[in-house]
Formats: structure tokens, C-alpha cells, sequence
């Protein structure tokens, strides 16, 4: 096998539905990868994966056993690589042979030096870093130095005592062997599958070549596996070679091998890009390029590209993956695991050759780019000739004119005129689609927007039109431009804005001026007034905050404590608020505060400390987190309730270790983002992404901006926070972009005007169809949407993994829809305006398939709350449970017909799509029965 076979990540192509039969039904779904950039989340999607454990990191193996992923080790049974380090351990005198394509020393099996080695140097530390699986290769590497027929079965003997030492060792560890033929009879006990390489396409090493296996090779590998699967049962994996960017070839390769009966895959023979095999996981992440040394405090919160792409890319159901230009570059090939490379520069590169180099790298082996702003380095050289356009300059700014223009152009507005400044390249190629064509005072054309077979190009000043600070508007239409130049395939979208059918809608407050006194007659604390008014007027689920350097005796107000924490007291104990901590200094500049930093120091933009100036205290993350939850515990909380959330103060960018403190101690994270559109200002360039990731963790954005911005930081209108509701309808349509949040702080209760306003947006959004969730509850769903997986299968399916708190795909209308009676986890779908929005059961793996039809079996259309329990069977019977978050349950069903319902504790009516509504004054729906016998 070459040395590593990586993701055998089982994949599959434009499959029929009445596909012939393909490997045995029971057969696991396995990926290899052996690169050095490990995609987990794919490889999470599943059940087994062969891994160089050097590689993979402990949380990341961490994170593919929590998807139920088993992982193999790959261990050299018959060498040693000379970069591993435990190589010094191994006695000169039992290598005895050399394998030159691999670098690598050949060992004699029979020396027990050698079986030492193996068991204590190279399997115990796997062991003991949790592996339960090995995929032992070089089996036959004795073939090397025993030429002799004696000499070779002396080898095997060996080879079979190693195995069987292994497994006695090592009680209930897995064993893979790739190929081991000639030793199966002895040790087909021992392992729980075999794998064997080029079945049909293969990689010649001496030759450097890809090309057909002779048909004397694949005869006989067909021999071998037909062989061990009649007499032993076990899984064979057929591990075939095809170039990178030849992925329907890899494809139609992988379906032929599970025509054959057995389990594909077919990658590269690195094993560094992701392959096809039984499954196919699509990629869900999206690789954005941006300049760290051009960004504000050296993070990409403040990109361009962050700021304004990642939300169109969130929508298309891409999460985002950020890389600095200036680090190193991925050395895996991208193409199979991202749906491609975004990049915005501001101008060009400090490392433009290097950079020019690998993204012609990445190009050729099938990855797509699409370059916003500027390409960083000039199209003149060979990446200019690759993608078949050249630099225009200078361009004559006098009696420019458009030649003509198609749809990608106008989203949000267009320039009366071309603007004086331009930039744009000449077409070399007759595959380029021009969007835009200009033409210059000297009569010389260039095109600024286009799209080709290797992506596209938007370049200014074509893609944002501005004409005052705070008016901006999209010229080019971003969701088509990405769609169009990364060629993303119709697939199922995971959604994080809905849930059967409903709407999310959260509540969350910060903790700010829970010490301020409001307007009102015998100035009464905010606290006390939105305790009164709001929180116990309004019982949904709603997630409260406090400052404990505001409320807590050690705080900037002590003489107030004995006041103030009698009402937060009084707060946390209402069943339908949850409890987080605003930490304890309140941060305005997470970013410049360092640790030790005497508290009240610096000044922000907007002209506040960098936190707020308690007296005594210096500044320290573990304190403004983990203290101040410890603080709410013991203080505030009643018995049985404990913080859940921390909720991002002042200009929320925490740094990295902030949200490793918070994940550390099991707070969910939420906070940040500025998403403010209104009737005024409607451009989505104001529209936040849901995500900032940071390391290894999520930071999770507020979906809509808090009611300071509305209200001009609470100095006029006071009423502003009324129009939140302009911003709740334009995230909605024409596409559901964001959940409702109704965010705000205790300021709201500092004037009549303000509670005014408050109490409208709730009245509003009462109206509305939603499932009321906790912040904490959103935080889950949208840390769940950036790792959730979906593969194509074989039999023209979908497999979705991981979906256990993001419970939505919007359904591309062209699928169709869903198969009600064939899939499994798959609850209910709903057809509205904004989408085709299709119900999973929360289960950690469901399968999709299709249908042209709408649904006619019963099924969930739309709850506000979630479900707890779902079962179908062949005969018809439904049974379900759901449960709201602290309001009465509402659930309609559709597809009834004649069907019988049981569903004794809901009051029943007809709704005017000819569905059943079941509403219970209970949040409880207890067994719902459907009895639908045909």
C-alpha cells in the first residue's frame, strides 16, 4: 500500500437510486488520510478512518470519537520510516533490506528485537493515547531480502505470531491488514477486515504515471478477495489511484469497485486529498484567504472578507475557514475537502511568488478560487496564463462606458456611471464568461467581474458601491458570484435559522445598567422594572446576564450589592430565564486588555476604558470568566441552576483563550457581529456571519445588534428599538438569513420610551411563527452547523451526520423532495417563500432520499418546539414526541388523509393547507400516534 492511505472517505457520485448491487450492505463506510492538515470533519462522517496518528492531534482525535468514528492507526508491520522517531529505537541488526520508494529500512520479521519494537515503541503509545484500531501495511516487505520459498514462509510464520502477539496485548483492538494474503488462513480470526491496492487504477512509482491495472493483476486481486469473502466474511477495501483533478473518473472508479462487492477508495497515492468511496462527503467549509498585516488588532474580525463574505457563504451552507496569507500555506491538495478558495486583498502580496506558486498548485489539481478585490499578484506570469487573463493598466479613465452587463451586476444598486478608477484583465480563453465589459476612453476593452472553469474574478471598484459612511450596497450579487465561480453542486443545505418549519427566536440581555435607576416614579432599579414588566410578563425562554463588577460586593457599587443581588436572585429563579455571566469587568476591548493590566486603563474609539475602573483589580481572563461564573453559582443562583452562557461584552472579539476558558468550565458562548439593516440602510453588507472561528472554537455571533445601536447609545430616539422589527423582516425575505433575537440591556427599562419599545418588539414577535430556544441552546445549533456532515451515497441518497442540535436542510427546489417512507431521521418538511425546509429528528445520522413528489405519508410540517422522539415503520405508524421550551406547544402534521391520530391531551383544528394543528396548553405533547394503514 503507499505508505499512506488516506481518506478512505467513502464517496459517490451522480448515483441512480436503482443502482445494481453495490458492497455488502453491512459493510462500514471507511476514509484514509494520512496528510498533514487532518479534515476531520469529514473523516468524522465515517465509521472508520486510517489516520498517520502523528498527524492528528488529540482533540482531534477527541472529536472523531465523539462522532462515532472509529479511528485506525497506521502502523508499518515490516519497516521502518526513517522520519518516525522512534526509528533510533530499532536494532541495526534486524534491518536487513532497504525499500527505496519509501526511504524506508526492512525488517526481519523473525527477530523478536523487532516484534519489541513494534509492540512497545510503535502500538503501546497508541494504546495509551486511546486507539482501539490498527491498519498494519507492509505486510510482504520480506519479499524484499527472502527470495527463497523456505526463507519466506520462516517470514510469514513471524508475521502471523506479531499479529496474534498484537492482539493478546492488546485485548479487543482492531486489526486491518492491508493485503497479507498469503497469511490469512492463520490470522482471519484476528482482523475485522482487509485492503489491497490498485484493483483497477493505479499509481506506478517508477514511472511517475497514473493508469489501468493490467488485467492479469486484477484478475488475480479479484482471486484474493473473492476468495477471503466467500471463506471468512470479512470487509475488503479496494484502494484505486486516479489524479487529483480527475474526480469523476475517481467516481465512476469507486462505483465500479462497489459493483464488485466491495468497499471503494479512490484517492491519491499521498492519500493527502479526500477520496470517493462508498460515501461521498461533501465539502461544507469554504477556504478564505486574507492579509493578517492589513487587519485592525491583527484579527480577521476586521476583514473584508470575514465581514462581508462569510455571511453569503454561511447561507449557501459553507462554513468558514480562515488562513493568513502570510503563514504557511496548506501543503495538503484542498480539492474533495474545500468547495474552494475565497480570497480579498487590499493590494498585493509581501509573498506573492510563494503564494503564486501554491495556488497554481491547488489550480491544477482541480481546487476553484474566487478572488474578490484584488488577485495579490500581477496576472502576467505563469498563474495569468493558467487562468487565461492579463492585468489592464493603465486604464484611460476619460469616456469610459459599459459595453454590456448580465444579471451577476445591480444586487443592491449600480453606479450611474463608471467610477474614474478601474481595474480588470483581458480574456485569453475562449471559456471565460464576462459579467461586466468595459470600454476605455482609447476604445481598449477589459472585464472586471468574470467566472471561468478554475473560478472567477470580481475585482473593484465593481463589487461595493458607496456613497456616504454608513451607506454601502452590494453591487455584484455575492450569493451568485460564489455559486457561479466555485461551481457548488445542488445539495441538501444545513440551516441554522430554523427548525420544523419555525422560525428560531431567542432572547437574550446583557447585563449592562442593572444598577441604573429608571424614569419612572420612586426611580425603581432597571432590574426591578424588567423583572416586573417584562421578564414575568413575557414567558419565553430568556437568557439574563449580570456584571459582577457591577452588582457584587466587590464591585464599583458595594454599597448597593444588598440591593442589587436580591433582584438578580429574584431573576435567575423564574423557570423561563437562564443564566449568564457578563463577566466581571465588562471588557470594552478584549484585544488590547492584557493579562496583569490595572483595571480602567486605555480608551476605545468611542472613548471608554478598556474595561470598567474597579478598584484593586487587574485584569485577568480566568477571572472575568470562570470567577464570575463561580460568583453567579454560589451567590445568585438557586439550587439546581447554574450559569450556562457567557455572553461577549464591549466590542466582543474575545481572544482565543477566552473561549477556551468558557468551553473549559461548559459555558456556550454568544456575543458580537453588527448585524443592523433597516428600511434606511436594507444592504445585507450589514449582516453579519453566525460564526468567528478561532483555533479550535466557535465564537458565536448575536444574530441581530443589540438596542443601543437603534437608539444611538440610548441617546435619541428612545424608541428606537422599535425598528428592530424592520431588521427581523429583512433577515427573513426574501431569504432567511438570521434567527430572531431580541437583545438588549437593562437601559431598555431606564425610560418609558424604551420599555415602550421593548414591549412592541415582543408583541411583534408573538405574532410570528417560532421556536422559542435559550441562547445557549442557538450557541449548540450553530457550533453543530460548522461540523455537521453531509456525504452522497451510492444508492443516490444523502447521509447526514452529526446533525443533533441543527435539525434543518433547506432542499434546493430542483431535488424535489423528501421520500418520507424511504428515509430515516428525516421528521418533516415545510414549503414557504424563503425555501423548501426539510425536518430531521435530531438523531446523529439520518438519510435522505428524494422524490418528485410532495409528501402524502403523515409527517411533521411545522412545532415550535423540538423533537424528542421519532418512529416510523414499513406499516404506516407514526410515533412522536416534542417538546417546547417554556410556552405552550403547537404542532401540525400534514399528510393525514384518512390517516387515525392520537393525540389525546392536544385540542385539534384544520388548518388551510389541509393539515392537523395540535395545540396543548402544556409545553409537553406526550405519544402523538399516527395510524396510517394501507
Amino acid at each position: 500500500m503507499t505508505k499512506y492511505i488516506i481518506n478512505l472517505v467513502l464517496c459517490v457520485l451522480l448515483w441512480s437510486s436503482s443502482a445494481s448491487l453495490l458492497a455488502a450492505p453491512q459493510s462500514p463506510s471507511v476514509a484514509f488520510y494520512y496528510g498533514n492538515e487532518m479534515p476531520v470533519d469529514m473523516l468524522g462522517q465515517f465509521d472508520w478512518a486510517v489516520v498517520e496518528s502523528a498527524n492528528l492531534s488529540q482533540t482531534q482525535f477527541s472529536r472523531l470519537q465523539r462522532h462515532g468514528t472509529q479511528a485506525f492507526a497506521y502502523v508499518s508491520l515490516g519497516e521502518v520510516e526513517a522520519w518516525r522517531s522512534q526509528a533510533e529505537e530499532v536494532p541495526h541488526s534486524v534491518l536487513v533490506a532497504r525499500n527505496e520508494h519509501w526511504n524506508s529500512a526492512v525488517a526481519d520479521l523473525t527477530q523478536p528485537e523487532w516484534a519489541d519494537y513494534i509492540i512497545e515503541d510503535r502500538i503501546r503509545p497508541l494504546w495509551q493515547a486511546g486507539y482501539r484500531g490498527l491498519f498494519l501495511d507492509t505486510l510482504d516487505s520480506y519479499r524484499l531480502f527472502a527470495k527463497e520459498e523456505a526463507a519466506a514462509t520462516e517470514q510469514q510464520d513471524a508475521l502471523v505470531g506479531l499479529i496474534r502477539q498484537i492482539r493478546q496485548t492488546f485485548p479487543g483492538i482492531k486489526l486491518i491488514l492491508n493485503r497479507g494474503f498469503e497469511v490469512m488462513d492463520h490470522v482471519h480470526e484476528d482482523v475485522v477486515g482487509v485492503a489491497a491496492e490498485s484493483l483497477y487504477q493505479r499509481w506506478d512509482p517508477s514511472t511517475r504515471r497514473y493508469g489501468e491495472v493490467p488485467e492479469d493483476h486484477q484478475a488475480y486481486l479479484l482471486d484474493q478477495f473473492e476468495r477471503i469473502r466467500d471463506r471468512y466474511q470479512l470487509p475488503l477495501i479496494a484502494i484505486d489511484y486516479v489524479p487529483p483533478n480527475e474526480r469523476d473518473k475517481a467516481r465512476a472508479n469507486a462505483r465500479r469497485i462497489a459493483e464488485a462487492g466491495f468497499i471503494p477508495w479512490v484517492s491519491t497515492p499521498e492519500l493527502n486529498q479526500m477520496g470517493v468511496g462508498l460515501i461521498e462527503p461533501l465539502p461544507r467549509k469554504a477556504l478564505i484567504l486574507y492579509d493578517k498585516s492589513r487587519t485592525e488588532d491583527n484579527d480577521m474580525s476586521s476583514s473584508y472578507a470575514h465581514r462581508y463574505i462569510a455571511m453569503p457563504l454561511e447561507y449557501l451552507g459553507y462554513g468558514a475557514v480562515y488562513q493568513d496569507i502570510n503563514e504557511p500555506l496548506p501543503s495538503d491538495l484542498l480539492h474533495g475537502r474545500y468547495a474552494g478558495v475565497v480570497s480579498w486583498f487590499e493590494d498585493g502580496l509581501a509573498q506573492g511568488e510563494r503564494y503564486e506558486k501554491w495556488l497554481l498548485g491547488q489550480l491544477e489539481a482541480g481546487l476553484r478560487i474566487a478572488i474578490f478585490g484584488e488577485p495579490g499578484v500581477e496576472m502576467s506570469g505563469s498563474l495569468g496564463r493558467y487562468l487565461g487573463i492579463r492585468d489592464v493598466s493603465p486604464v484611460e479613465p476619460q469616456g469610459l462606458v459599459v459595453v454590456n452587463q448580465d444579471a451577476m451586476l445591480g444586487f443592491e444598486g449600480m453606479p450611474s456611471s463608471p467610477p474614474r478608477y478601474q481595474a480588470g484583465f483581458s480574456l485569453l480563453n475562449d471559456d471565460l464568461q464576462a459579467h461586466l465589459t468595459l470600454r476605455d476612453g482609447k476604445g481598449s476593452e477589459f472585464v472586471p467581474i468574470l467566472t471561468a472553469p478554475w473560478g472567477g474574478v470580481a475585482a473593484f471598484p465593481w463589487i461595493i458601491q458607496q456613497a456616504m459612511p454608513e451607506q454601502m450596497r452590494w453591487i455584484l450579487d455575492p450569493f451568485a458570484f460564489l455559486q457561479q465561480a466555485l461551481q457548488l453542486p445542488v445539495m441538501p443545505i444545513a440551516d441554522a435559522t430554523t427548525e420544523n418549519g419555525s422560525r428560531y427566536w431567542m432572547t437574550q440581555v446583557d447585563g449592562d445598567a442593572f444598577v441604573s435607576r429608571g424614569d419612572f416614579p420612586g426611580a425603581p432599579f432597571t432590574a426591578e422594572i424588567l423583572l416586573e414588566e417584562i421578564f414575568q410578563k413575557y414567558r419565553v425562554p430568556t437568557t439574563v446576564s449580570i456584571i459582577e463588577g457591577e452588582i457584587g460586593p466587590d464591585g464599583m457599587y458595594p454599597e448597593l450589592s444588598n440591593q442589587l443581588e436580591p433582584l438578580a436572585r429574584a431573576i435567575f429563579r423564574l423557570p423561563w430565564v437562564e443564566i449568564a455571566t457578563h463577566t466581571h469587568s465588562h471588557p470594552f476591548d478584549w484585544l488590547k486588555l492584557e493579562e496583569g493590566d490595572l483595571a480602567g486603563q486605555g480608551k476605545t474609539k468611542a472613548g471608554f476604558n478598556y474595561n470598567l475602573p474597579i478598584e484593586n483589580y487587574h485584569f485577568s481572563l480566568e477571572r472575568e470568566i470562570a470567577g464570575t461564573t463561580r460568583y453567579i453559582n454560589e451567590r445568585l443562583a438557586p439550587p439546581g441552576k447554574q450559569t450556562t452562557t457567557v455572553l461577549w461584552t464591549g466590542d466582543a472579539v474575545p481572544p482565543e483563550k477566552a473561549l477556551a476558558i468558557a468551553e473549559r468550565i461548559g459555558l456556550k458562548n454568544i456575543n458580537g457581529g453588527n448585524t443592523f439593516v433597516n428600511n434606511d440602510n436594507p444592504t445585507l453588507l450589514n449582516v453579519s456571519p453566525m460564526l468567528r472561528p478561532l483555533g479550535d472554537y466557535l465564537q458565536v455571533y448575536a444574530p441581530q445588534i443589540n438596542e443601543n445601536v437603534y437608539t444611538n447609545d440610548m441617546t435619541g430616539p428612545l424608541w428606537g428599538y422599535r425598528r428592530v422589527i424592520e431588521t427581523y423582516k429583512l433577515t427573513d425575505t426574501p431569504r432567511r438569513l438570521k434567527p430572531i433575537d431580541i437583545y438588549y440591556h437593562f437601559y431598555s427599562a431606564a425610560s418609558p420610551a424604551a420599555l415602550n419599545a421593548l414591549d412592541d418588539v415582543y408583541r411583534y414577535v408573538l405574532t410570528q411563527q417560532t421556536l422559542p430556544v435559550f441562547a445557549s441552546t442557538y450557541s449548540e445549533i450553530a457550533q453543530n452547523w460548522y461540523d455537521l456532515g453531509i456525504a452522497r451515497r451510492l444508492d443516490g441518497g444523502w447521509q447526514i451526520r452529526g446533525a443533533t442540535q441543527t435539525r434543518t436542510l433547506r432542499l434546493p427546489r430542483a431535488m424535489g423532495w423528501p421520500d418520507m417512507q424511504r428515509s430515516q431521521g428525516v421528521v418533516g418538511v415545510r414549503e414557504i417563500d424563503q425555501g423548501r425546509y426539510v425536518a430531521l429528528s435530531g438523531d446523529d445520522q439520518a438519510t435522505l432520499h428524494l422524490s418528485p413528489q410532495v409528501p402524502r405519508t403523515a409527517h411533521l410540517r411545522r412545532a415550535n418546539g423540538r423533537v424528542t422522539q421519532w418512529q416510523r415503520d414499513r406499516n404506516g405508524h407514526l410515533r412522536l414526541q416534542l417538546v417546547a421550551s417554556q410556552v405552550p406547544l403547537e404542532v401540525e402534521l400534514g399528510g393525514i388523509g384518512a390517516c387515525r391520530v392520537m393525540a389525546p391531551q392536544a385540542q385539534r383544528s384544520q388548518t388551510n393547507a389541509g393539515g392537523l394543528l395540535l395545540r396543548y396548553r402544556a409545553s409537553e405533547s406526550g405519544p402523538i400516534e399516527v395510524n396510517c394503514e394501507q
